[in-house]
This record gives C-alpha cells, structure tokens and sequence, in this order.
C-alpha cells in the first residue's frame, strides 16, 4: 500500500529578518527543483514596529507573476492580511487560505505593504518583518495522467 505524504512535495523558505533590504530579500538560495510549476503561500508572518502606529491592519502583497489571481486595481497580489491587537505587532490571526500559482525561479522576493486605503507603509532598520512561505510543487505527472484519462471520454463522442 502506498502512503501519500501531503508534504513530500513542498518546501519552505524563511526569510529572515537579518537579511531584509527594505521588503525585499535578495540572493535567496537556489531551491533544487528550480523553475516548477508551484503554489505559494505565506504561512507565518510577523511585522514588529519599533513604535505605535494607527492602522488597524495591514496587507502584504508580493510581487511575482501568478496565475491565479486578479483584483480590482490590477496590483501585485495579497499574500496575507496582518492584524493587531496592540498597534505594534502584526501577524496572521488565522489560517492563510491565498495559495498563488506561480513557479519557484525565485532569485528575490519583494513585498509591498499596504494599510487597507492602499497607502503603502514604509519598515526601517529598527522594524522587523520575518516571513515563512510554503512552496507546494504541482504533481506533473499526476497532471499528465488525469488528462490522458479525460481523452477518450472526449473522443466517445465523435
């Protein structure tokens, strides 16, 4: 019998606090799969400032190509919305449900963060914002197979 691992097919990328210029993080580490067909998702993310501030919440959008995903202003798409209880730190309040489609040829990772008009907000050195993604791989030979199987129910027809 054969047991399938729902995370034999993933992998995760930290970016640190320590190697931030700005919302980007630059020179990451070649993952070995390079240039596949994935879903991104951020599933931890903390945003600590060094002072009070006034927005209630804050959204963090990435830029990268994906394939899945649209919105009104046809901006970078929203990887995670970040709540406060203090006005200092915010972090994710739930389970993150915004899996983008992309590939993981990922040489750099920038992020633009927004309160909820849209205005973007700034970080400095004495802020810190430390991300964890997920980067679940498309099975393609999965893929081939369930189309393959969907051919003669197409062809019965003619």
């Amino acid at each position: 019998m054969l047991l399938y691992m729902p995370y034999s097919n993933c992998n995760y990328l930290f970016l640190h606090e320590a190697q931030r210029d700005g919302t980007t993080w630059s020179n990451l580490p070649t993952l070995q799969s390079s240039r596949r067909e994935c879903y991104i998702t951020v599933t931890d993310c903390k945003l600590v400032f060094d002072s009070t501030q006034t927005h209630e919440s804050v959204n963090l959008k990435m830029v990268i190509p994906t394939l899945n995903y649209t919105s009104s202003s046809n901006d970078s798409p929203i990887v995670s919305m970040l709540n406060t209880a203090d006005k200092k730190l915010f972090d994710m309040q739930h389970t993150n449900e915004i899996h983008l489609l992309t590939n993981d040829a990922l040489k750099k990772c920038e992020f633009i963060l927004e309160d909820n008009d849209g205005n973007v907000i700034t970080i400095d050195a004495d802020d810190s914002l430390e991300i964890m993604i997920k980067i679940d791989y498309v099975d393609q030979d999965k893929q081939t197979e369930s189309y393959l199987s969907e051919i003669p129910k197409h062809l019965g027809g003619l």
